[in-house]
Parts: C-alpha cells; sequence; structure tokens
C-alpha cells in the first residue's frame, strides 16, 4: 500500500507559526510554553521566539501553552488532558487532511 505524503514547507510551518503566535499573545495567562518531544519541540522554540514566552521542561496545568506539531489521533492530546492550554499546528481532522504530513525538519538531505 502507498502511502501519500504531503510535504510541509518551511514557509507553511512559518506562516502557521505566526497565525498561532497572534493567538497566542491574546491570552494574558499563558506564561511559558513546552513543545511535546520531538514534533512539538521545533514549533514551541519557534513560537517562544514570536511570543517571547519562555520555554519551560516543567509545564504547569494553569498556565503553560503544550505544542505539538500535528493532531492525528488524538492520543497526544488526550494525554495531555489536564492542561488548560494545548495548541498543534496542523490539525488533520479539522483541516480534512488525509495524507502523512512531513515536515521540513523530517526531511533527509540526499546530496550527502
Amino acid at each position: 500500500m502507498l502511502i501519500k505524503v504531503k510535504r510541509i514547507s518551511w514557509n507553511e510551518f512559518d506562516e502557521r507559526c505566526v497565525e498561532l503566535a497572534i493567538r497566542i499573545k491574546k491570552n494574558k495567562k499563558i506564561k511559558s510554553i513546552y513543545g511535546i518531544p520531538r514534533g512539538g519541540l521545533i514549533p514551541a522554540v519557534r513560537l517562544s521566539h514570536l511570543t517571547d514566552l519562555p520555554l519551560t521542561g516543567d509545564p504547569k496545568t494553569d498556565s503553560t501553552l503544550i505544542v505539538d506539531e500535528v493532531n492525528d489521533t488524538g492520543s497526544t492530546k488526550n494525554s495531555f488532558r489536564n492542561f488548560k492550554y494545548y495548541e498543534v499546528l496542523i490539525d488533520k481532522k479539522k483541516e480534512g487532511i488525509t495524507e502523512w504530513l512531513q515536515f521540513p525538519w523530517e526531511v533527509k538531505d540526499e546530496s550527502k
């Protein structure tokens, strides 16, 4: 079975981060950002720069934004259900995306 892949460019990644950062800045109760390893780490760093909120390795349920790159099955989101703030760059179900997503940091450099 051939899996269809949708590649996310660095430009699309950054556009989505900027859109999300605008929403985050409106919520004055968010005090820090936690990126879910592995996929959420890069978006969390970018969002930290865009919002001037610090990254944390110890998320607090009432003031930390939990960030992941994609919501597919909902299992990761469910494991963070006790946290007040949870965001993803791409929600496959909401956006009607059926392809496997490949983010720019997942692409192997074929020139080596």
